[in-house]
């Protein structure tokens, strides 16, 4: 298998991201993993914000609600897109052993971070809007912690961004920006029949340490290396 080459990926369709993302498996939205491809570099400055087919950021949005890939702050609290092919062995290195609920039993976990993960499990799919009045986090003052229980949540992969949802008035026309909406990883995966991983964590970890030896850069797989401590 070539490894990854960013100045040799370059994405002007829909149909091109999604193969890339299958092809590096970790797409970050924004270029921070050293020598490795990112949404940004592999488009061109012009294509973003048009609202157009053409436009990577309605791609970010596209591919999860395909079942292409995972979309989430899953590590470095920035926004990455992950194959649903090696979503399985990301989630299984990332996620807890224990529930929600026993981790905020531990001091691990914010309460606020227990009642959105309740709330997203109890509406699939609901947007980021109904979110915040679900769980009493409207206010302006109650968005940074909102945010933080948010970017925890995902970061061990108990929830996903699952796309987007349009904003209608009363008549069903479109009215204002979309809406992100988020998903359990785990309702994800079965909605698109994505199949668990579960090796053993040393496993897990010797079968991600060779994908990055295989397919990502020197520098790559240092950085990810540190990330899932391998």
């Amino acid at each position: 298998m070539v490894k990854v080459n960013e100045v040799t990926l370059k994405a002007a369709a829909y149909e091109d991201v999604k193969k890339i993302v299958k092809e590096v498996g970790i797409l970050p939205l924004s270029s921070f993993i050293p020598d490795h491809p990112s949404l940004e570099s592999i488009t061109e400055h012009e294509q973003w914000h048009t609202g157009l087919e053409t436009d990577p950021w309605l791609w970010r949005d596209r591919l999860p609600g395909d079942g292409v890939a995972a979309y989430g702050r899953f590590f470095a609290k920035k926004p990455l897109l992950i194959s649903a092919e090696l979503f399985p062995l990301i989630k299984n290195l990332l996620e807890e052993p224990y529930s929600v609920e026993e981790r905020y039993e531990d001091g691990q976990l914010p309460k606020s971070a227990v009642e959105l993960y309740q709330a997203v499990e109890d509406n699939e799919g609901i947007d980021v809007k109904e979110l915040r009045a679900k769980v009493g986090m409207k206010a302006k003052e109650s968005k940074s912690e909102f945010d933080r229980s948010l970017i925890e949540l995902q970061s061990k992969t108990d929830i996903v961004i699952a796309g987007i949802s349009e904003r209608l008035n009363a008549n069903g026309t479109k009215n204002g920006w979309n809406s992100t909406c988020y998903m359990t990883a785990g309702h994800w995966m079965e909605l698109h029949g994505i199949k668990t991983n579960t090796l053993p964590t040393p496993e897990a970890k010797s079968q991600f340490r060779d994908h990055l030896q295989e397919c990502y850069s020197s520098a790559a797989g240092v950085y990810l290396g540190k990330v899932f401590k391998l």
